[in-house]
């Protein structure tokens, strides 16, 4: 396990000029090998890493190239909790199948600014996603793919709500265990409100998410980007948009939706409902033995999953 540096390795990253570069350097080395995203740039596959401010906040920015011939660009959200280098597997499959990535770090998780793991506001994230692409667009083969995990998929769903895809050349959407509610949402809207008038934050505590155990292991106990306290913020944050997700008009486009049927972060028979209802034409596919952090299940699970999104990406 290398050491890693976060502080240091945030004031020594580049910032973005709108031109493409390779990555180099050795703290940038060193998260690489922390993450074991150094085999990605071994197999051929190139990296843009930056920071960049968006919407007045430095973001960690990393866009992957593939090595073969782009058939477009899958733009990745991170789940809550996570960053960008807990992605390796997707990422990995992603470039190998002939797409460039583009994945950044929401603000306060891993290498981008912020307080720890907080948010005003959900439109936020999303008003956050709209800028970064509408700076990156002449960067970015088209056409593009909007992907995001639990979080992550709020935020696209967020995103399109507020701001819809403008003129970007978005043509697929996929959804992986989407929050809308989380397991325990009721108890968690009576606790908060008590707790937002007495406490900033509270302990986080650590589920069953996956079925690999070396990857529980490893955020709970050796990844230096991780938090061990969500802010009291955040979590109003959520159960505002709750309130707006679940009373949202339709919206046109039809995602892919995998969703794990032993997953217990999120109240999944109750969002797919509601995500059903926000997308009539909902592609909704539902995975035995699946747990919640999809792109981290053990190997054969987390290879169905990489296999749909594929066929996804493949339809024409």
């Amino acid at each position: 396990m290398q050491m890693l540096n976060p502080e240091l390795l945030r004031r020594k990253l580049p910032v973005y000029s709108g031109h493409t570069t390779i990555a180099t350097g050795e703290l940038l080395d060193e998260y690489l090998g922390c993450f074991r995203l150094q085999q990605i740039l071994n197999a051929g596959h190139r990296l843009n890493a930056t920071q960049q401010s968006v919407l007045g906040r430095s973001l960690f920015v990393q866009h992957y190239r593939s090595r073969h011939l782009a058939r477009g660009t899958v733009v990745v959200l991170h789940g809550y909790f996570d960053h960008s280098g807990l992605y390796k597997h997707l990422i990995c499959y992603l470039l190998e199948i002939g797409w460039d990535v583009l994945i950044f770090d929401l603000p306060g998780h891993g290498l981008s600014e912020g307080e720890p793991l907080s948010i005003d506001a959900f439109s936020t994230y999303a008003a956050q996603l709209t800028e970064l692409l509408d700076s990156r667009k002449g960067q970015l083969t088209a056409p593009w793919a909007m992907l995001g995990q639990s979080t992550g998929a709020a935020i696209l769903m967020e995103q399109q709500l507020k701001f819809g895809y403008r003129n970007w050349p978005v043509e697929k959407q996929i959804l992986l265990a989407p929050l809308v509610r989380p397991c325990g949402w009721q108890k968690i809207a009576e606790k908060y409100r008590w707790l937002r008038f007495l406490l900033r934050r509270v302990k986080r505590t650590y589920g069953d998410s996956s079925g690999d155990q070396g990857f529980l292991d490893f955020v709970e106990h050796k990844d230096p980007l991780q938090h061990k306290y969500v802010p009291v913020k955040w979590i109003g944050a959520m159960l505002r948009w709750i309130n707006e997700v679940e009373h949202a008009e339709s919206l046109p486009t039809r995602p892919l939706c995998i969703q794990g049927v032993e997953d217990t972060t999120v109240e999944w028979r109750h969002n797919l409902g509601v995500i059903g209802r926000l997308y009539p034409g909902l592609d909704i596919h539902l995975l035995e033995k699946a747990r919640h952090h999809l792109v981290n299940e053990e190997a054969k699970i987390r290879l169905q999953v990489f296999k749909l999104i594929e066929e996804h990406l493949n339809q024409t």
